[in-house]
C-alpha cells in the first residue's frame, strides 16, 4: 500500500504525523491524568470541560496518528490517500478512523468556545453546576455523533474513484496506495459532512476573538491552525490552488491544534504545571 522509494512529500507527512501527533497524544495523557489527580475543588466544574477536551483530542491525535491521511480535492471529487499504518489493517479500518477523526475536530473546535463562555460567565456569576456543564458538554456533541453516522458508510467504488482521478490528475501516481473517496461531493451525505466542517469554523473564531478581549488566553489562536486546514482544503476544492504538498497541509495543520492545547493548558494552570 506504499510505494518504495517514498516520494518525499509524504516522507515528509510520515514524520511530521510520527512526532506531532505521538507528543499529542503524550501531553493530552499527561493533562488528563493531571485534571484527575490535581484538580482544585474551585475547577470541579471546569474540569467536565477539559476531561472532554482531552479525551476527544486524544482520540482526534490518535486517529491522525494512524491513517496520516492526504486529501485530493479535485473539480467534484474528494478523495482520501493514505500514509498511515492503518493501511495494513483493512480500508474500511482506514475510512473508519478518519471518520472518528473528523467528528472529534469540530467537537474540538466547539470545545474551546465554550472553555472561553465558561470563564466568561464565571466572571460575574458563581460556577454552574457540574451537571449543567455535562449537558452542555452532551448537546456539543450532537452535531459530531451526526456526522460520525452519516459518513461511515459514504465511500462510493475505489475503481471509479481511481478511474476519475487519472482524468483528473494524470500526473499523479497512486497505484501503491489505498486510495478511497468521493465521485462527487454533491450527495446529501457528503456535502452535509463538509459543510458541517467548514461552516462553523467563521463565527466559532469570531465567538473566540469577541471573548477573548475579557478572558485574555492562548488558547484563542488554536483555531487558526484549524482555519488553514479550512483554507487549504477550500483552495484545492475550487481549483485556486493545489499541490501535493497543500494536500498533506490540510491534516497537518489541524496536528498543531491537537498539540498545543494541552500544552497551554498544562502551561497556564498552576496546579498541573506543578
Amino acid at each position: 500500500h506504499l510505494p518504495s522509494p517514498l516520494p518525499t512529500h509524504d516522507l515528509f507527512t510520515i514524520i511530521h504525523h510520527s512526532i506531532v501527533d505521538s507528543l499529542a497524544v503524550i501531553f493530552n495523557v499527561l493533562l488528563f491524568f493531571a485534571v484527575l489527580f490535581r484538580s482544585p475543588s474551585s475547577l470541579r466544574s471546569y474540569t467536565v470541560l477539559l476531561v472532554n477536551s482531552v479525551v476527544i483530542d486524544i482520540i482526534g491525535s490518535f486517529t491522525m496518528l494512524i491513517t496520516m491521511i492526504r486529501l485530493i480535492p479535485a473539480e467534484n471529487m474528494l478523495v482520501y490517500v493514505y500514509d498511515g499504518p492503518c493501511v495494513y489493517v483493512s480500508g474500511f479500518f482506514c475510512h473508519a478512523s478518519y471518520t472518528v477523526m473528523l467528528s472529534t475536530f469540530s467537537q474540538s473546535l466547539f470545545l474551546i468556545a465554550a472553555s472561553f463562555a465558561y470563564r466568561l460567565y464565571v466572571l460575574g456569576s458563581p460556577s454552574p453546576s457540574t451537571r449543567s456543564v455535562l449537558i452542555v458538554c452532551s448537546l456539543l456533541s450532537v452535531p459530531n455523533l451526526m456526522i460520525l453516522a452519516a459518513y461511515m458508510f459514504t465511500l462510493d467504488d475505489a475503481y471509479a474513484v481511481r478511474a476519475e482521478l487519472r482524468i483528473l490528475r494524470p500526473e499523479y501516481d497512486l497505484d501503491d496506495y489505498l486510495v478511497q473517496g468521493h465521485v462527487t461531493i454533491f450527495s446529501l451525505l457528503v456535502m452535509f459532512t463538509i459543510l458541517a466542517m467548514t461552516m462553523p469554523i467563521g463565527p466559532t473564531m469570531v465567538v473566540i476573538f469577541a471573548i477573548r478581549r475579557k478572558v485574555l488566553t492562548l488558547q484563542s489562536l488554536l483555531p487558526v491552525f484549524f482555519s488553514g486546514a479550512v483554507l487549504s482544503y477550500g483552495l484545492c476544492q475550487l481549483g485556486v490552488a493545489c499541490s501535493p504538498v497543500q494536500e498533506h497541509l490540510v491534516m497537518e495543520s489541524v496536528s498543531f491544534m491537537t498539540l498545543f492545547s494541552p500544552v497551554i493548558t498544562i502551561y497556564c494552570v498552576k496546579p498541573y504545571r506543578e
